[in-house]
């Protein structure tokens, strides 16, 4: 738990708002949860509007003065407007970007549908969403961005799309390039 100093000094940086996706499980709910204890009021995205209001009833018992609920698919246009929609009355001082997930396999055995997805998901909400609330802390003097990924982008892959030098390659038994 924080000490009463620490989560003051949490609220004087960043203000009374903080803007949380992926609040429905793991990094991100574990996140809201932290922020609810230091007395911030919270904004909680994710798509299971069920699970977010058991969430917000946490987060009010755990601290948090205020907590708004947004359903919303950050896959897409409409649910990313949704949360700069739904928060434009708020000062929010904090983003943490959370939501996010990855696809598993081989690449060209994956529908494009479900990489097109993950990429919407992973990079375009998250470069929409922080570059409209840089805007917003830009205005209000101060704010905070917390990016969140996995270290799988950072690591490779023995089934990946591309091998090193390799490149695409045919698989053994005559199977399509992976």
């Amino acid at each position: 738990m924080k000490s009463a100093k620490e989560s003051q000094r949490i609220r004087q940086r960043y203000g009374p708002w903080a803007v949380v996706t992926g609040a429905s499980s793991g990094i991100g709910r574990g996140l809201a949860v932290e922020l609810a204890r230091c007395g911030l009021s919270l904004v909680v995205v994710a798509r299971r509007a069920e699970i977010l209001e058991e969430l917000a009833n946490e987060l009010h018992l755990l601290g948090a003065p205020e907590v708004r609920v947004i359903s919303a698919d950050l896959g897409t246009a409409h649910g990313v407007e949704q949360v700069q929609k739904n928060t434009a009355d708020l000062d929010v001082g904090l983003l943490v970007a959370s939501a996010g997930f990855g696809t598993s396999g081989d690449f060209l055995d994956s529908p494009a549908e479900a990489e097109l997805e993950m990429l919407a998901v992973n990079c375009r909400a998250v470069l929409a969403l922080s570059h409209s609330f840089g805007r917003r802390f830009v205005q209000r003097g101060g704010g905070g961005l917390v990016l969140l990924g996995s270290i799988v982008g950072f690591q490779g892959s023995a089934r990946g799309p591309l091998r090193g030098h390799e490149g695409l390659r045919p698989r053994a038994g005559g199977g399509p390039a992976s």
